[in-house]
């Protein structure tokens, strides 16, 4: 260093200090320096300016106010059999014995129903048609299930939401789904069974807390 003395405080203020010009592109500043400028600038630069500036403003506020796009869901079009398979009981079949069933695909690829099964290991079950069985999304297919005992003895007191086993499958997967049924099927059922194992009066009745006869779903 070639000056050793004190350092004294430097003021913007002083007329004698150091000034700084503000950058060429500065449009805007308190300073009356650049109001100078900007009144200097020729009308069609100023008219561009604001311009510029108006439209940027409008930008900025639309993409901060615009509400976010909705997102839609798109259904899968390849679904499981068991998610999109419905079973309906439809009553009595023609025969003692048997019940009607409407089978009904919600969307997606044909479902095809490969075994029925009655449910409990003391009854067994037959079908018209026979299986398999491919149901087409929007039409809906009638089966008659034929219900057999095998041992009377080993049967419940009652029947409580009885229910079918139905293996299907479709181009996604292939899966065991229990399907079960409150209201008029477990009556239906019950009087049947109880004609050919429990012909005494006193036996129970069956109970069932639901009304509803569509089915009700259990995935395995």
């Amino acid at each position: 260093m070639t000056g050793i003395g004190p350092v004294e405080p430097y003021h913007p203020d002083d007329p004698d200090g150091p000034h700084q010009d503000p950058p060429p592109d500065l449009l805007w500043s308190n300073s009356a320096r650049a109001r100078t400028r900007w009144d200097s600038l020729p009308r069609s630069r100023q008219r561009l300016a604001q311009a510029l500036l108006v439209a940027a403003a409008v930008t900025g506020a639309f993409f901060l106010l615009r509400p976010d796009p909705a997102t839609e869901a798109t259904p899968n079009p390849y679904p499981w059999p068991a998610g999109v398979t419905n079973v309906y009981y439809k009553g009595r079949g023609p025969a003692p014995a048997t019940f009607r069933f409407e089978v009904d695909v919600s969307r997606g690829s044909p479902v095809t129903v490969h075994q029925v099964g009655a449910g409990l290991p003391e009854l067994g079950a037959t079908t018209t048609p026979r299986l398999p069985l491919t149901v087409k999304a929007g039409s809906p297919r009638l089966i008659t299930v034929r219900i057999s005992v095998y041992k009377c003895n080993a049967l419940p007191p009652a029947l409580d939401l009885p229910h079918l086993d139905l293996l299907l499958s479709n181009r996604t997967a292939r899966q065991q789904q229990s399907f079960l049924f409150g209201g008029a099927y477990p009556r239906d059922l019950w009087a049947d069974l109880h004609a050919v194992c429990f012909p005494n009066p006193s036996s129970p009745a069956p109970t069932s807390s639901h009304r509803d006869t569509r089915r009700h779903l259990i995935r395995r």
